[in-house]
C-alpha cells in the first residue's frame, strides 16, 4: 500500500504552483505572503476569511448607525481639495455630499488623509451622482466616511461585491490585494475526482470540493463561511478524512501479526499484587485488564492510556510490563526527561525489591548514572535479554541500542514524542506492543483524530484515600496574606512549590520572573532555604536543586512550568502560581497535580497580577470548580484549539485549517467511514493521493513510503 505513495499527482500540480504566478505578486510581496501564508496557491486557498459583510444591508443616511458598513447613493454638493502641503505632509480633503431620492436633505462628508489629489479631482465633481460603500461615522453632528473602500459612478454600482469577505492582513497586503488575488486563485483550481461516497453527498447536500473552495472566498451569502455551512462541513469533512486515513494507514503500519502463546504465565503479576501497599481502583483494574487482552491476542497493541493527573497510570505501566516479560520478553519505559526517568527507575525498583527483576536505567551518554563501564555494561544486558525492564530516555532507541526480544513499549508524556519516535522504538523489535501514556486528559474529539490509530483506555478515579485539592483564585494584592499562610504551613513541616511564569523580567510584559521572584522570597523568609529550577540550569543544578525540596532540605522550590512533569514529591501541599491567567486550563491542571499526592490536605493558589477579563475569569472560575481534568480538557479545546493543546509544534500533531473541533466533532466517525471506504474502493490511490496531498499530510506520507 504505501509503495504507492510516491509523489503529487500531476492534476493537482497547478495547486502547488508559486504564488509569484498571479498577477500583482512580485519578488516583494511573494516575501511577505510566503512568511504568513505560505509559498503556493493551496495555502492562499486555505486562507480563510475572518468573516464577511453584507454591503448593501444598510443603505440608508437616515437609520445608519456609527461603525456601520453602508452603500449609499450621493450627489456630489462640494469638493475642498486643498494642494499639497509639503510642511504639514498630510492634506485632508473633504467632500461634502448629500443622499439621493427620499435622502436629499442628509448630508455625508467624504474625507480623505494624505490622499492623491489629482485622483480625488478625477472621481470627485459637484454634480455628479456616485455610489459609496464604507464605515459610517458620526462626527461632531455630521455623518462621514473616512477613506470609502468603493467609489463608482452609479451606472458601475454592479462592481461593488454585494458580500464581501474579510481577511487578518499584516505588513504591505491590504484587503484589495487579498481580495485580487484569491479571486484569480480561484480561476487555477483544476477539476479532481470526488473522494466523497455518493450516499455521503446526497444525504448532506455537499457541492464538489471546487465549489466548496469557491463559495467560501467568493460567497454569494453571509452565511457561506459560517462553521456550519454546509461549504465547511464539506472542506471540515474533507479535512478529517485525510487526517483519518494517516491514522488508518499508520495503524496498518505498525499492526502486525505476532505469535503469542494463548495465556501469558502471570505468576510474576500474580506475586506483584501480593507486595503492592495499597489497594487498585476499578479503574485502574479495567485498564489493566484491557492492556492485557491487547497483549495475548495475535496483533500487536496501540493502546493510548490517559489519565488524569495523579491517576496511577505508573502502576498500571509497571503491571502491564511484568504481564509483557513473563514469557521471557523485554520491555521498555520511554519518558521525555532524564528527572523523570530516574524517578521512575527508583520508584519501580522500591516497588519490586523483593521480586527477582532485572531493572536497569539507560540514559545518553553523557548523562548516565554511574560509569562509562558501568553504561557499556547495561547495553550489553540489554543486549542479551539479562534486562528485563529498561526504563530511559531517547537513549532507548539510538541505533547502538540491541534488544534480544522487546515485546512491550511504553511511552510516557506521549506528546513529548512524535509519531516519527514510535515508529522507531517498536523497530526495535518484531512485534513490539506500544502503549502511550499521558497525564493531560484528551477530549474525544482531539483524541479520534491526533490518536485514531490507536485504541483509548481512560482512568478517571483518584486512588483511594486522595484528599481533593482545594483552589483558591486571589488577586496579586492578597500576596501578603498568601506569605503568612506559607510561613504557617512551613512550620508545620509542609513543603510549598511556587510557579513563575518568565525566568527573567520582559520588557513590555507584566509578568513575574522566576529569577525576581526567588530573590524576594529569599529575602522574605531570610533563614530558609528556598531552591530555583528552571530551563536554563544545566541539568545537575536542577536535579541537585529538587533533590534538595524533595529531602526537605529546601522548603520551597521556585520554578518555571518545567516542573509540570514528573517531579513527585509528597510532602508538597501547597502550589502558587503566578500570573495564572497567562496560563492554559490542562496547565495549570497539571501543575495543580504535583501537590495532593498524600493524605494531607493540599492547596492550589491561583494569582493573579492584572485585570481579569471576562474570559481569563471564567477559566479560572472553572479550575476552582473542579478538579476533574477530563471536563477541564473539554474546556480546554474551546478556549486554545487543538494546536495549543497537543503541542503541534513539537510533536507534529495536527492543526486544521477547516475544523473546529467543538463544532465539527460529530462529522469525526462519519470520516471514518469515508477514509475505509476509500481504503477498500481506492485500490490504485488515485483519489487517496490527491486527498493527502491538497491537505499536505506530507508526514504521513513520507512515513508511510519509509518501510
Amino acid at each position: 500500500m504505501s509503495n504507492l505513495i510516491v509523489q503529487r499527482p500531476d492534476n493537482i500540480f497547478s495547486l502547488f504552483a508559486s504564488l509569484n504566478n498571479l498577477n500583482g505578486v512580485g519578488e516583494k510581496k511573494l516575501k511577505l505572503l510566503e512568511k504568513k501564508i505560505g509559498p503556493y496557491l493551496i495555502n492562499l486557498l486555505f486562507y480563510l476569511p475572518l468573516g464577511s459583510i453584507d454591503r448593501f444591508k444598510n443603505t440608508s443616511l437616515k437609520t445608519i448607525q456609527h461603525n456601520e458598513i453602508i452603500t449609499c447613493e450621493l450627489e456630489v454638493l462640494e469638493v475642498n481639495i486643498p494642494p499639497y502641503n509639503y510642511r504639514k505632509k498630510v492634506n485632508v480633503s473633504k467632500i461634502i455630499t448629500f443622499g439621493l431620492n427620499n435622502e436629499s436633505n442628509v448630508r455625508l462628508d467624504i474625507i480623505y488623509f494624505g490622499q492623491n489629489t489629482q485622483y480625488l479631482k478625477n472621481i470627485y465633481q459637484v454634480g455628479k451622482k456616485i455610489i459609496v460603500s464604507g464605515k459610517f461615522e458620526s462626527f461632531n453632528g455630521l455623518g462621514q466616511i473616512v477613506h470609502p473602500d468603493y467609489v463608482f459612478p452609479i451606472k458601475d454600482k454592479y462592481k461593488i461585491p454585494k458580500i464581501e469577505n474579510i481577511y487578518s492582513l499584516f505588513e504591505g497586503i491590504n484587503q484589495k490585494f487579498i481580495s485580487k488575488i484569491l479571486k484569480e486563485s480561484l480561476k487555477k483550481i483544476p477539476e479532481i475526482p470526488e473522494w466523497l461516497s455518493q450516499r455521503t453527498l446526497k444525504d448532506n447536500q455537499f457541492v464538489d470540493w471546487k465549489t466548496s473552495i469557491n463559495k467560501l472566498h467568493s460567497p454569494d451569502d453571509i452565511s457561506n463561511n459560517q462553521l456550519d455551512s454546509i461549504f465547511r462541513k464539506r472542506l471540515a469533512l474533507d479535512e478529517l478524512i485525510a487526517n483519518q486515513l494517516s491514522m488508518l494507514m499508520l495503524k496498518n503500519k505498525i499492526s502486525k501479526v505476532k505469535i503469542k502463546s494463548s495465556e501469558i504465565n502471570s505468576k510474576l503479576v500474580i506475586d506483584f499484587y501480593k507486595i503492592i501497599p495499597f489497594q487498585l481502583t476499578q479503574n485502574q483494574e479495567k485498564v489493566i485488564n484491557e492492556i492485557k487482552e491487547d497483549i495475548n491476542t495475535n496483533s500487536t497493541m496501540v493502546r493510548m492510556l490517559q489519565g488524569d493527573v495523579g491517576s496511577g497510570k505508573t502502576i498500571v505501566a509497571l503491571i502491564s510490563m511484568l504481564h509483557a516479560i513473563s514469557d521471557g520478553s523485554q520491555a521498555v519505559l520511554l519518558v521525555p526527561t532524564e528527572i523523570l526517568a530516574i524517578q521512575h527507575y527508583n520508584s519501580i525498583k522500591n516497588l519490586t525489591k523483593t521480586m527477582n527483576l532485572e531493572i536497569n536505567l539507560l540514559l545518553g551518554e553523557s548523562r548516565h548514572v554511574g560509569s562509562k563501564k558501568n553504561r557499556l555494561e547495561t547495553i550489553e544486558k540489554i543486549k542479551s535479554g539479562v534486562s528485563q525492564i529498561i526504563i530511559g530516555t531517547h537513549a532507548l532507541f539510538s541505533k547502538k541500542i540491541e534488544y534480544r526480544n522487546l515485546s512491550l513499549a511504553v511511552i510516557d508524556e506521549q506528546h513529548r514524542f512524535g509519531v516519527k519516535q514510535r515508529l522507531e522504538i517498536t523497530e526495535k523489535g518484531q512485534n513490539v506492543d506500544v502503549l502511550v501514556m499521558t497525564a493531560t486528559p484528551i477530549p474525544r474529539s482531539l483524541a479520534l483524530t491526533a490518536y485514531g490509530d490507536m485504541n483509548i483506555s481512560s482512568i478517571k478515579e483518584k486512588p483511594i484515600g486522595r484528599i481533593p485539592i482545594k483552589t483558591y483564585v486571589m488577586p496579586h494584592s492578597k500576596l501578603e496574606d498568601v506569605l503568612l499562610s506559607i510561613r504557617r504551613a512551613i512550620s508545620k513541616g509542609d513543603l510549598v512549590y511556587w510557579v513563575c511564569p518568565l525566568i527573567e523580567e520582559s520588557e513590555g510584559l507584566d509578568l513575574v520572573a522566576v529569577n525576581e521572584r526567588y530573590e524576594f522570597l529569599k529575602n522574605y523568609f531570610g533563614n530558609l532555604q528556598i531552591s530555583l529550577v528552571h530551563g536554563k540550569q544545566n541539568q545537575d543544578e536542577r536535579e541537585k536543586s529538587i533533590e534538595e525540596f524533595k529531602i526537605g532540605k529546601s522548603k520551597i522550590l521556585v520554578a518555571t512550568t518545567v516542573i509540570e512533569v514528573g517531579v513527585d514529591i509528597p510532602d508538597a501541599t501547597i502550589m502558587v502560581i503566578e500570573c495564572a491567567e497567562r496560563f492554559g486550563l490542562a496547565q495549570i491542571h497539571q501543575l495543580r497535580g504535583r501537590v495532593g499526592r498524600s493524605s494531607k490536605q493540599s492547596s492550589c493558589i491561583l494569582l493573579y497580577k492584572s485585570q481579569l477579563t471576562p474570559v481569563a475569569h471564567s477559566r479560572l472560575k472553572i479550575l476552582k470548580e473542579t478538579d476533574d481534568g477530563f471536563e477541564i480538557a473539554e474546556n480546554d479545546l474551546i478556549l486554545r484549539g487543538p494546536g495549543e493543546i497537543l503541542g503541534s509544534k513539537q510533536s507534529g500533531n495536527i492543526d486544521f485549517k477547516f475544523v473546529d473541533l467543538h463544532i465539527h466533532g460529530d462529522l469525526i466517525s462519519l470520516a471514518r467511514k469515508e477514509a475505509e471506504y476509500l481504503l477498500e474502493t481506492d485500490t490504485e490511490f488515485k483519489k487517496i493521493n490527491v486527498l493527502l496531498s491538497i491537505f499536505e499530510n506530507n508526514e504521513s506520507i513520507k512515513l508511510l513510503k519509509g518501510g
